[in-house]
């Protein structure tokens, strides 16, 4: 969430954060927590007031009692004003309740170089890496070749769980295990410590990682509980930290997960594609980084460096882009994809996705850290090593053969105990 000192001094700058992000809807919020904040100062003022002259009563009672005179009408003033108070205090709890609402609404400030856009279209190529193969054969999609090598079941898993749900056996769940060992394993040499985290969190927790609206879009909650799915380790990476005071000398923290993650919805193309790109659970290893605000965007480009090490190991072909003011999510300032090319599809698709969220989530979360005896909040990123799902099928596309077998990258063989997924494995 956004500082209300911010708001509060520079409203202007909020607005055109709004305006560049094509968020022009959102422009009246900004009006509208001015308007709850001077109604929040003014009825504050009255209350310390009111708290002022309580405390001067205690002193003109205790003068009228040694002076002999009637003090009736200041201890019923004194009786009366508690309660004045509470009702006052209630009141300003209530417009400040109005006030984080509101502010839970608006985008956390653009970094000053985020390119300009609209949408997806508009998102910038930073590089490229490696060379695209060429194929002498007619490639199958993923989806097919997995079927066609008995090592999913998309159907079963749609028949028993919905659309979204899948079965992967044989090479191929050994293939997401080795995706896993080896993207942990990776992070681990990098000096991330390794996390097993809660993959269920509170509303509360929850709530400070990522946009509200996303409680009933993306979400999925546990009914009769208090209690939500992750859509991602980041959410418990980073509420690990929720209302402690951190070391600076301890940062970076870098800390990295990988468990399952559930997300309802399941991108534009929705739950009617096939195969493993769009899912309602798969896994992922995540990477969290808490940083001081004055390194942050240096170690953005640290961490985004660390996955693209892991997809040239992998030996596919990928670009990285950066994320166009439009396109970036509310919590980012500043966002890079990592897209890998898929021959059938003749186009890079997004696997990971790397982004400073400045102290966006720490201010939700209360996470702060002293620096000369001030309470500061820190800047937090967050980084995909690997979406073990959608690195398959970039596996899949970019290393099947002409007799319908998949070679495994080199780096995978000693995770997989073998170096291609045939008919006969």
């Amino acid at each position: 969430m956004l500082d209300i000192n911010l708001i509060r001094n520079n409203p202007d700058l909020v607005k055109k954060n709004l305006e560049k992000r094509n968020q022009l809807e959102k422009i009246k919020n900004v009006d509208l927590i001015l308007k709850y904040d001077k109604e929040w100062k003014q009825i504050k003022q009255k209350s310390e007031e009111l708290k002022h002259r309580r405390n001067l009563l205690s002193e003109e009672i205790n003068k009228a009692k040694k002076e002999g005179k009637n003090i009736s009408k200041l201890l019923k003033e004194a009786k009366e004003i508690p309660e004045e108070i509470k009702k006052l205090d209630e009141k300003q709890n209530k417009i400040r309740e109005k006030i984080d609402e509101v502010i839970l609404t608006l985008p956390n400030i653009l970094h000053e170089k985020v390119p300009y856009g609209k949408d997806t279209k508009d998102n910038v190529e930073i590089r490229k890496w490696g060379k695209i193969k060429e194929f002498n054969f007619e490639l199958l999609n993923h989806a097919e070749l997995a079927e066609k090598l008995n090592i999913a079941d998309f159907d079963q898993g749609r028949e028993v769980a919905g659309q979204g749900f899948n079965y992967l056996f044989g090479g191929l769940a050994v293939l997401d295990l080795a995706l896993q060992r080896y993207g942990v394993e990776f992070l681990l040499k990098r000096k991330f410590k390794l996390v097993v985290p809660p993959i269920m969190l509170r509303k509360e927790s929850i709530a400070g990682t990522i946009a509200m609206h996303d409680f009933e879009n993306i979400v999925y909650k546990i009914e009769n509980e208090n209690l939500y799915l992750i859509g991602t380790a980041e959410h418990s990476l980073v509420s690990m930290f929720m209302n402690k005071i951190l070391k600076k000398e301890n940062f970076p923290i870098k800390v990295c997960s990988v468990t399952p993650c559930f997300r309802r919805e399941i991108g534009a193309h929705g739950v009617d594609t096939k195969g493993l790109f769009r899912m309602h659970q798969f896994n992922k290893v995540e990477q969290v980084i808490v940083s001081s605000p004055e390194d942050s965007f240096k170690t953005l480009e640290e961490m985004q460096s660390i996955t693209e090490e892991f997809f040239k190991s992998l030996e596919i072909p990928f670009r990285v882009v950066e994320i166009c003011s439009g396109d970036l999510g509310m919590k980012f300032a500043k966002q890079y994809d990592i897209e890998t090319w898929m021959p059938r599809q003749k186009q890079y698709q997004e696997v990971t996705s790397a982004g400073n969220c400045t102290d966006y989530q720490a201010r939700a979360l209360n996470i702060k850290y002293y620096e000369s005896n001030e309470k500061k909040f820190p800047h937090i990123l967050n980084n995909t090593m690997v979406a073990t799902s959608r690195a398959m099928v970039a596996i899949l596309e970019n290393f099947q053969e002409k007799d319908g077998s998949v070679k495994i990258p080199k780096v995978l063989h000693s995770y997989c105990g073998f170096k291609e997924i045939s008919m006969k494995k």
